[in-house]
């Protein structure tokens, strides 16, 4: 009885102890959002976040799609999740393709991201769950048909 009592107490010291580890890129996009535009991304449970790369053709075809299927306001599949885009003030040409959608369209000027640390050369996916980062991919070539058709957006 003994030893379960100290089996015990070793996993509830070890499970208190652990503290869920932020990663590099995470803390980037956290102080970014905290300090530019006032948004507490650990006050949100399920969120989405795009970061479109500055880099020209990177918003493709598929990658407007994609968008326009995820922001749909018929569509209920995500409807608690909130749904955020960043996209370069020299790519924001796109937002007028996109026009109608629940997304919130964050234009960054001057390349604000990049002072703090987030440089992305392709466009990133990242999808939070309960304020922690659940999954996260690049979304181009391909990648964006296989993110597309993990969330029920098939794009063919």
């Amino acid at each position: 009885m003994r030893r379960y009592f100290i089996i015990l107490i070793v996993f509830f010291t070890i499970t208190s102890c652990y503290k869920h580890k932020v990663s590099e890129e995470e803390e980037h996009l956290n102080m970014y959002f905290k300090e530019k535009q006032n948004i507490d991304l650990s006050k949100l449970d399920n969120y989405f976040i795009i970061v479109i790369s500055g880099n020209c053709g990177s918003c493709t075809e598929k990658t407007i799609k994609f968008l326009k299927q995820l922001g749909n306001k018929r569509d209920t599949k995500f409807s608690d999740y909130k749904k955020i885009v960043v996209i370069p003030s020299n790519n924001a040409e796109v937002l007028d393709s996109i026009k109608n959608s629940n997304i919130q369209f964050i234009v960054d000027e001057g390349f604000e991201m990049e002072k703090f640390g987030v440089n992305f050369q392709r466009n990133a996916f990242f999808e939070f769950k309960n304020s922690r980062l659940f999954y996260k991919d690049w979304l181009y070539l391909d990648n964006v048909d296989s993110i597309a058709k993990k969330y029920g957006y098939p794009l063919k």
